[in-house]
């Protein structure tokens, strides 16, 4: 799971400042038209931004892509997270409360008001922060979504896949969603939202080689296949 940074000013202003090494000794060439003003110092490993007004922290290793980038208002606090590159980009806007320090599945997560939200590579907000939480990667195409503690799915468009209504739900592949009616009583549905497999399993495993051995209440093991079948074992 990626680190997640949220807008804690006193924490993050330590963790994003440090000593600045000169241009001429530690600077990195980039030849990138939209990096923004500023060279990489290969000693703290870090974008050192010439506006003032912003702030980049150091990349976690010298494999990270990715670092965190900070605005500052004319006192110093912090009034928007971002992220930016090796190359000087920033790759998402420094505008959010909070942000993954990174992309999974082409997508970042970006936090406003507590509610989370996604970025895509090309740095595009294509969903507005309006989720309690989003699984920080996707299962069979789908992040799992939740807001008001009611579960559903998107894609990695940001698209309502299925609906956020219910009480638990995951992708379990074959096209199908596991999910949860009441405590140990899972059904399946498609992706179109329609029951495939009415709720009566105590709990739900991914289908493995078009098929899954559940439990039904009486504790007895059935074979459930995609179509709908189900075989006692």
């Amino acid at each position: 799971m990626k680190l997640f940074l949220f807008l804690l000013p006193g924490i993050l202003l330590i963790a994003c400042q440090s000593q600045q090494g000169t241009p001429a000794d530690n600077a990195q060439p980039v030849a990138t038209a939209n990096a923004i003003p500023g060279y990489l110092d290969t000693l703290q490993d870090q974008w050192i931004c010439e506006d003032q007004t912003l702030s980049a922290s150091a990349f976690s290793d010298k494999s990270a892509e990715f670092a965190s980038i900070t605005k500052l208002d004319s006192t110093g606090e912090i009034i928007g997270m971002g992220l930016i590159d090796r190359q000087g980009v920033i790759r998402v806007p420094v505008v959010y409360d909070g942000i993954t320090v990174g992309f999974t599945d082409s997508v970042c997560q970006v936090q406003r008001k507590n509610l989370i939200g996604l970025v895509n590579w090309e740095g595009k907000e294509i969903v507005a922060p309006q989720y309690d939480m989003l699984a920080d990667h996707a299962t069979f195409g789908l992040l799992r979504a939740v807001k008001n503690d009611s579960v559903g799915m998107i894609n990695l468009k940001g698209e309502v896949v299925i609906p956020i209504q219910y009480a638990q739900a995951d992708a379990v592949g074959e096209g199908l969603i596991a999910f949860m009616h009441k405590p140990q009583q899972w059904g399946f549905i498609n992706l179109k939202n329609e029951v495939v497999i009415p709720p009566q399993f105590t709990f739900v495993a991914p289908f493995e080689n078009g098929k899954v051995v559940l439990q039904k209440a009486d504790g007895e093991n059935y074979i459930v296949y995609p179509d709908g079948k189900i075989v006692k074992q």
